[in-house]
């Protein structure tokens, strides 16, 4: 289970970075990819694992609501495909920090759910890729970085080896002040 926002992009390269990820999914990991094309599969992570599907009920939904009901949505730009040690292939926002505060103010909230499980020491806010070739994907992006968009809605998603589905979104900024 994550919690993360689809970009939202803006101009012509709306329909681009979803079919590319769908793609390398389906070729490397294909019990990633949803059976609906509403669960995006471009996206930041925020918090996962999170609470197992079985857990979630109104109160966690209604907790979740009113947190991202209080976040502005906000801009920000996909600069650089990147690669993790392993060869993780990632798409970098130029300004990393509104994800990374948005993920640790999560993990102080549900502090049994720390971000990757606690695997790794720092959190790098990305859209994964898979495990594809870094060139590739530059060829296959065509120079269309940077990507401009928007995080103004937030979906909790299950994701495991047999399904993915989302279970919730959330807008951003419904009850942010001016």
């Amino acid at each position: 289970m994550i919690i993360g926002p689809p970009p939202k992009f803006h101009g012509t390269r709306d329909n681009l970075l979803e079919p590319l990820v769908r793609a390398n999914l389906a070729q490397n990991e294909p019990w990633l990819v949803p059976a609906d094309s509403a669960t995006v599969c471009a996206h930041f992570t925020l918090l996962g694992p999170f609470v197992p599907e079985r857990d979630v009920d109104d109160r966690l939904l209604a907790d979740l609501a009113g947190f991202f009901a209080a976040e502005r949505p906000f801009t920000f730009e996909l600069v650089d495909v990147r690669s993790f040690p392993g060869g993780m292939a990632y798409l970098a926002p130029g300004t990393p920090e509104p994800f990374r505060d948005l993920t640790t103010r999560l993990a102080r909230l549900y502090p049994a759910w720390p971000p990757y499980g606690g695997a790794f020491d720092e959190v790098v806010p990305h859209v994964s890729l898979g495990a594809v070739d870094v060139v590739d994907v530059r060829v296959a992006l065509g120079g269309s970085l940077p990507m401009r968009a928007c995080a103004d809605e937030a979906h909790l998603t299950s994701w495991s080896r047999t399904s993915v589905r989302t279970l919730a979104r959330f807008q951003l900024g419904t009850a942010a002040p001016e």
